[in-house]
């Protein structure tokens, strides 16, 4: 029998135990059932053997027409597509069946398929990438990507081993994260990493892990000075930021951070009109700045798959608790030849996947289009995608009204959809809760 990997690597036969396929088809036609236990697990592919991928496609082929699934249909149905002596003919078929007393371990058996799939795979992507790297002229970009399509691909087929958790097991989880909170309230500390400013934490219960959050405004309203008092709050309450920019450099943020801290404007500072009572302040707050826990990322040809690669690695160093992104729209597409708004959408989602795999929170600054500047802001206003408002669980725009600062919640999966009135110094280098926070009216 012919199988599925005829390239062998330095004399090796690829990972794979056909007595294990054998098994795991034995029991599908001797315990029909057993079928819905491994439905989410393996697919035909996932066997070594092309004959094995036969039979296991005519045993699927009779559960989605809802036939019964035994040894004569299973005998038949390969018969009827001419695949019987293919793969070995009536005789070969019968003989899975006949060393299988029970499908007991079907499932732990289909778990083993599926791990010599994908180390099969790997050895594929392996292979294929040496050989594509050996090319002249290849770019280097593209054959990156490349790589990285297919091990997402490979990672999106291992999903289907995780086939849901019990009502009682989630439960558990809910009672630890509530419990947790409730400790965390009760020693005067918000549950979620803070914002900085009560009111927003009031609204939104602080940035939790998991959650997307993006954070729009057209150009000049400051956002990015906003994203950089989240950093610097969260750092100062101990958790590590890791502050992505794709316009601006690390120094050049940190200037408006320094401005913000001090209270020296950050114009003195821009052009180097320090004086010595400058200099003195910023020599004073220096020791405790310098230590904040925030890495800096600044550079300009970031991908969303670069973001996700430095986030495994800095989650696994303990130097990542949360991810500033500034901005979604400068993150460089994952294929340059798809249209813009597919772009985006690939970008978005990898950003949301990161908040839930990685268990952080994500906040991801990005632009509104032009009709923003003329009205209210709203979510149909995010430039270029609808899949960011789909994707996030936090929306929040940033605007001005008159002489004042509005941070607009427009989705809030976890809290409430309300306008809070912030008060930002002359130069929007440092934020606080207004004064007495009045309530927003209804002229906005």
């Amino acid at each position: 029998m012919k199988n599925s990997n005829t390239n062998l690597q330095s004399g090796k036969i690829p990972p794979q135990d056909i007595e294990i396929e054998k098994a795991v088809l034995g029991s599908l036609m001797i315990e029909p059932d057993s079928i819905h236990k491994i439905g989410g697990l393996i697919s035909k592919e996932s066997f070594y053997l092309d004959s094995h991928r036969k039979i296991f496609d005519a045993i699927k082929r009779l559960e989605i027409t809802s036939k019964p699934i035994d040894l004569m249909t299973v005998t038949r149905s390969l018969k009827e597509i001419g695949s019987l002596e293919e793969v070995g003919g009536a005789i070969y078929v019968t003989e899975l069946t006949s060393r299988i007393a029970t499908a007991a371990h079907i499932e732990h058996h289909a778990m083993i398929i599926q791990q010599l799939f994908i180390q099969r795979e790997m050895i594929k992507i392996s292979t294929e990438t040496i050989s594509e790297a050996y090319e002249e002229g290849s770019d280097i970009e593209d054959l990156l990507n490349s790589v990285k399509r297919k091990i997402s691909a490979l990672e999106d087929s291992s999903l289907g081993s995780n086939t849901g958790m019990f009502q009682s097991d989630v439960f558990q989880k809910m009672i630890i994260e509530v419990e947790t909170d409730c400790q965390e309230h009760a020693k005067g500390k918000q549950p979620g990493i803070t914002t900085g400013i009560i009111e927003l934490n009031n609204a939104t219960g602080g940035w939790r892990n998991g959650n997307f959050v993006i954070i729009a405004s057209r150009p000049a309203v400051g956002k990015t000075s906003l994203a950089l008092h989240f950093a610097k709050k969260a750092a100062e309450s101990g958790k590590w930021v890791n502050f992505y920019s794709l316009e601006m450099s690390a120094p050049d943020l940190l200037r408006i951070m320094v401005s913000g801290e001090s209270g020296i404007r950050r114009t003195i500072i821009r052009d180097g009109l320090l004086i010595d009572k400058d200099w003195a302040t910023i020599n004073a707050l220096s020791p405790n700045f310098e230590r904040l826990p925030i890495k800096w990322i600044d550079n300009p040809g970031l991908t969303a798959n670069i973001i996700k690669s430095n986030t495994i690695r800095n989650r696994k160093a303990g130097r990542c608790d949360m991810i500033i992104i500034d901005y979604l729209q400068l993150i460089k597409p994952f294929d340059k030849r798809a249209i813009r708004e597919q772009q985006i959408s690939e970008i978005s989602r990898t950003l949301k996947e990161i908040s839930l795999a990685e268990n952080i929170p994500v906040i991801c600054l990005s632009q509104l289009n032009r009709e923003a500047g003329k009205e209210r802001p709203a979510l149909h206003h995010l430039r270029e995608s609808g899949a960011i408002e789909q994707d996030a669980d936090i929306v929040i725009f940033p605007w001005k009204y008159d002489n004042d600062y509005i941070l607009s919640i427009a989705k809030n999966r976890r809290g409430k959809v309300c306008d809070i009135k912030i008060f930002p110094n002359a130069e929007m280098t440092s934020f606080n809760d207004f004064p007495l926070n009045e309530e927003i009216t209804d002229k906005f």
